[in-house]
């Protein structure tokens, strides 16, 4: 990262999201190759949420408890044109349905929505390393 306003703090956090959101997407692998659909539901959607702070740290906005990180990562990076809106849509249905699954009432999505939303969360991850490549 080339930014000159990006701290090594910031740096520091940023590596650990990335991190965490190598390690999420290895584990959803794995999951949902074993057709553990919950488990799988949850790794991918916080794949899409580390990536969201990896990004957002860049911005100086620190780790949320709020549970608005999809907001303010739309706010930041979605409206303003920097991720496009696609990226932005497949967090969005991520976080919908890990909160569905997880803490409503729903079943996780099935195997072929699964390796659906596997994709999209390796797209996001992908998107996000380019994105901070050409800070």
């Amino acid at each position: 990262m080339s930014n000159p306003a990006v701290t090594p703090e910031v740096q520091d956090l940023i590596h650990l999201r990335l991190s965490q959101a190598d390690e999420s997407l290895a584990e959803a692998r794995l999951l949902v190759e074993r057709a553990m659909r919950l488990g799988a539901m949850d790794r991918i959607y916080f794949t899409m949420f580390y990536c969201a702070c990896a990004l957002l740290a860049t911005k100086e906005f620190g780790p949320s408890r709020d549970g608005n990180v999809a907001g303010t990562f739309q706010r930041e990076f979605v409206k303003t044109g920097l991720i496009p809106p696609e990226v932005g849509d497949r967090f969005k249905r991520a976080t919908q349905l890990h909160n569905d699954a997880d803490i409503g009432s729903k079943t996780p999505p099935d195997a072929d929505r699964l390796r659906e939303l596997l994709a999209d969360a390796d797209s996001f991850l992908t998107t996000t390393k380019l994105f901070l490549g050409k800070q």
